[in-house]
């Protein structure tokens, strides 16, 4: 057991060295507005009668305003009156730095995450679904599904990582800025096919298909018994992007981390 996950350990190191060298250089980020600079639209009008070149900027009205057809009620602004139960965010969409892409990754590989989630499948493999049946159920066998299952995971993290980065994308998942079951669910599915670019906006995303499938490609030809191929990695794989479905809506509407 223990040298199932010494050697599991020892890829995902390797793993982790490749990935800092892929790192974003501070060149490649587009220019940050400085903190606290706020764009204002209020017009601008300029006072004549007074010399040089001096002008008076006017601001909109905020203060609410009467209800003409209800005197005891007052309307204010539409951005002053927010729907209940929405989820808001709390600052502008910033796309991730180096470290920040590192940070994600370790925390993906080695974190929390990835220990659960890989003793939650050994677990499931060993005492539910009894595969590989070539693996006994004993101490043994156990060590063998974990180590399998961390070695899915770092390999399906690394690749997330090295192409969102060749493409320009954040792999992160990010909260809709929106109200509602049915908006907040379908972007919990969306951000499963989809990530943000440098710009904010979404669009499809080749990391989140591609990489569910480099993990399960890689252990079913190598560590796996024999009897198991590609055909095998395709079903894992499946299986991985339905999860990640899954762990969208419990980071949308339940605990937003990782």
């Amino acid at each position: 057991m223990h040298l199932w996950v010494v050697r599991s350990c020892l890829i995902v190191c390797c793993l982790f060295s490749f990935s800092v060298l892929f790192a974003q250089t501070p060149g490649q980020l587009p220019p940050a507005a400085p903190e606290g600079t706020v764009e204002s639209n209020a017009p601008v009008s300029t006072d004549s009668s007074q010399s040089g070149a001096e002008t008076t900027v006017t601001a909109p009205d905020t203060s609410p305003s009467a209800d003409p057809q209800n005197p005891g009620k007052t309307s204010g602004s539409a951005a002053g009156r927010t729907k209940p139960g929405a989820a808001t965010t709390t600052a502008p969409y910033v796309f991730p730095t180096a470290r920040h892409m590192n940070m994600y990754w370790l925390k993906n590989t080695i974190g929390p995450k990835a220990l659960l989630g890989a003793t939650f499948t050994a677990s499931w493999n060993q005492w539910v679904a009894d595969t590989p049946s070539e693996w006994a159920k004993d101490a043994t066998g156990f060590g063998q599904r974990y180590g399998s299952s961390l070695l899915d995971n770092a390999v399906n993290t690394t690749s997330l990582v090295w192409i969102s980065r060749a493409t320009g994308q954040d792999p992160r998942y990010h909260r809709c800025d929106c109200a509602g079951l049915w908006p907040r669910t379908r972007h919990a599915i969306q951000l499963a096919f989809m990530s943000y670019n440098r710009d904010g906006g979404l669009s499809f995303s080749p990391a989140k298909i591609i990489s569910p499938f480099t993990g399960p490609m890689v252990t079913r030809n190598t560590i796996y018994p024999d009897r198991f191929d590609s055909a095998n990695a395709a079903r894992g794989g499946a299986y991985y992007v339905a999860g990640s479905v899954g762990w969208n809506i419990v980071r949308e509407f339940i605990w937003n981390i990782w």
